[in-house]
């Protein structure tokens, strides 16, 4: 049914039900003021130039929701879109009214007359929708404490479904026989028990090694006390205790290492203060009394 009052006349006195000077007489005034420059704003915005046919007839459906949310930015648009819906006007009879620059019907008009099909490249780089949603429940049932349980269950289960081994009763003979005797068993069992399984050879290596470092070790600590009683001789000090016992054991074990340094230092100071022999004689005589 068609209406009796024209669209663009109830669509002027609902946007303008008291108009001013300031205000445009008519719907077309207001369209060309108004709608027109908003739609220019929101197309350069959107597409960044006019380059394209896409861009030159962007093609807006005033029925399109997305389309209403970008155009509904602008006070006039968002205007005309609550006239839209509080007067009740159709989807053909809003089709039928916009009828300018930027619209739906203007991009028909330009395929019909030019004979071409305007592409709509916008949702292109916009990829399939892809449910999450019962990833993440997966997730959340995968991580949950009752999966956990289950998993604890099974392992309890498990552990009870294996067959009982009969109790070994040498553990309680052995511990008899360490009551009765009274006397713990030498700890020596592992470490005989991996020298057994060792060749003799490979045994007799580790020994000899052993033994090596334990040689270098002591030559380094001999040579470093040795250094240091040349050392105290040089500069005429007083040797500690544990020196002069040092040279009594050495002079027990008969090494003569030290008494040939001494001798070696005592022909290149030849010419050396006589209290530093004195202090050397005192020392000497003292470790071996």
């Amino acid at each position: 049914m068609k209406r009796q009052t024209p669209i663009a006349h109830l669509l002027y006195n609902y946007l303008y039900p008291h108009p001013t000077q300031n205000d445009p007489p008519s719907f077309s005034a207001h369209l060309a003021r108004n709608l027109v420059p908003e739609v220019r704003i929101e197309v350069a915005t959107f597409y960044g130039d006019l380059n394209s046919a896409e861009a030159r007839y962007p093609g807006l459906n005033y029925c399109h929701p997305p389309h209403r949310m970008r155009l509904g930015r602008f006070k006039h648009h968002k205007r005309l879109f609550d006239a839209f819906d509080n007067l009740g006007l159709t989807y053909n009879e809003i089709q039928d009214f916009c009828c300018w620059e930027g619209t739906k019907w203007a991009r028909e008009r330009y395929e019909k007359d030019e004979g071409v099909k305007v592409v709509d490249t916008t949702g292109d780089e916009i990829g399939p929708f892809v449910d999450r949603r019962e990833r993440i429940a997966e997730d959340l049932r995968r991580h949950s404490i009752t999966r956990k349980t289950d998993i604890s269950v099974i392992v309890e289960e498990a552990q009870t479904s294996r067959p009982r081994q009969p109790p070994i009763e040498e553990d309680d003979e052995e511990m008899d026989d360490v009551e009765s005797d009274g006397e713990p068993e030498p700890e020596t069992s592992d470490a005989s028990t991996e020298t057994e399984r060792e060749p003799p050879a490979e045994v007799m290596a580790r020994e000899q090694h052993i033994a090596e470092l334990e040689h270098r070790r002591e030559q380094s600590i001999h040579q470093r006390i040795n250094q240091h009683i040349i050392r105290a001789w040089e500069q005429g000090q007083t040797l500690p205790a544990e020196i002069e016992q040092y040279l009594k054991d050495q002079a027990e074990r008969g090494n003569s290492e030290l008494t040939r340094l001494l001798a070696s230092r005592r022909g290149s100071h030849a010419y050396g203060a006589p209290e530093n022999t004195a202090v050397v004689a005192t020392q000497a005589s003292r470790a071996a009394a």
